[in-house]
């Protein structure tokens, strides 16, 4: 699939307003000069000017309409199954991981998804179990954000 500039110009530039009007709804912190929206404004008009920069090289480049070219996967029904199972795959760890916690529906659901998209039994494994212990270390020690603790490994890492 290729989204043409302009279209992702258009985009981009609603996407810099969305967050701009979202962010006029935070408060001001009492006695400072920046407050909780000024990120997010920031944000927001560097998105805007990022989808007018966009538009204006897709315009100068002579793109007249947004468009859309889809890949040629896109007519194979077996790619479209599969990704409709990777993204099943998604809502069930976002239904499941609260009640199963990170780790045991992480592994489930990256080692699922990998032999969803073909890859090796071999490789799958070690690779799911390396890359939910991976998430889980970076999220709990470093970044300090609690991921959801299973039942089945109720001890702190």
């Amino acid at each position: 699939m290729r989204v043409t500039d302009l279209t992702l110009g258009v985009l981009t530039l609603l996407g810099g307003i969305a967050i701009f009007i979202s962010a006029m709804g935070f408060k001001a912190i009492p006695g400072q000069d920046y407050g909780a929206g000024t990120m997010p404004r920031a944000i927001a008009l560097v998105t805007v000017l990022t989808g007018v920069f966009l538009i204006v090289k897709a315009v100068m480049a002579g793109e007249r309409l947004p468009g859309l070219r889809l890949a040629e996967w896109t007519g194979n029904t077996a790619a479209l199954a599969r990704m409709a199972a990777v993204l099943l795959l998604i809502l069930a760890y976002i239904l499941l991981s609260p009640v199963l916690g990170f780790l045991t529906t992480a592994v489930a659901v990256m080692l699922l998804a990998m032999l969803v998209l073909r890859v090796r039994l071999v490789i799958a494994v070690p690779v799911a179990l390396v890359a939910a212990l991976a998430i889980q270390q970076s999220f709990g020690k470093l970044l300090l954000v609690p991921l959801p603790r299973s039942p089945f490994l109720p001890f702190l890492w």
